[in-house]
């Protein structure tokens, strides 16, 4: 018996779409087609902006719909994981794999769908990116509903700063989508606050893997796979 960690997969999760993403902004940049400037801060870009021209146009397809796939398989792992963990919650945890499976194949969609031009086109790109973001967020919430749980019930020990962190990220992400609200319909110009959450809330969403990486790294049995 051949024993596989999974423990990479959690980081990759998080790492890639980030890598992506900048990597894409960075060559935009150099090719002229979008403005150089602090994101986090300036908010002179959108992330679908960045991976709509040139090289970037090509990189962050290539790059996002393999993303999708380790976010599908990230959490079908989770749901073996609880399962190792003694979590026995069979509808949460397909609920968590469901919402998580929506998210990966919303997010093929936008990244497919990004820098087409027409009405449908753009229809299809906004409707990926706000059910990946919506789904994923939700995915995220019940996973970390169930960790509380195992952690109450004494069944997982798990360094304070893995969940601490979760649950800040979890706040953060709603606070975030919150102030999204009155700024997308009653600011008049808008866009570069919106740029600014817009990169806050992904760099946000895809730390979530991080503690997600940490958790695995701690519990080591309940993220590997007998071959």
């Amino acid at each position: 018996m051949q024993i596989r960690s999974l423990t990479w997969l959690a980081l990759a999760t998080g790492l890639l779409p980030v890598v992506v993403v900048h990597i894409s902004y960075v060559a935009s940049a150099l090719g002229g087609y979008v403005p150089w400037c602090n994101i986090y801060v300036d908010g002179c870009v959108s992330i679908s902006a960045s991976g709509r021209h040139g090289f970037s146009y090509v990189f962050f397809k290539l790059g996002m719909i393999p993303a999708a796939a380790l976010l599908a398989a990230f959490w079908w792992q989770c749901r073996l994981w609880l399962r190792r963990l003694g979590d026995h919650s069979n509808g949460i945890e397909w609920a968590m794999v469901v919402c998580g499976l929506l998210s990966a194949t919303f997010l093929v969609l936008y990244t497919v769908y990004l820098g087409s031009r027409g009405e449908i086109y753009q229809f299809m790109r906004r409707t990926g990116v706000i059910v990946y973001f919506s789904f994923s967020y939700l995915a995220q919430l019940l996973l970390l509903a169930r960790l509380q749980r195992l952690r109450l019930c004494g069944v997982l020990v798990l360094p304070d700063y893995v969940l601490r962190g979760k649950m800040t990220l979890a706040v953060g992400l709603m606070v975030f989508g919150l102030v999204s609200i009155p700024v997308g319909n009653f600011i008049p110009d808008k866009d570069r606050l919106e740029n600014i959450i817009e990169w806050w809330f992904a760099l946000m969403m895809v730390s979530y893997y991080f503690f997600t990486w940490r958790a695995w790294c701690h519990t080591r049995l309940g993220v590997n796979s007998d071959k």
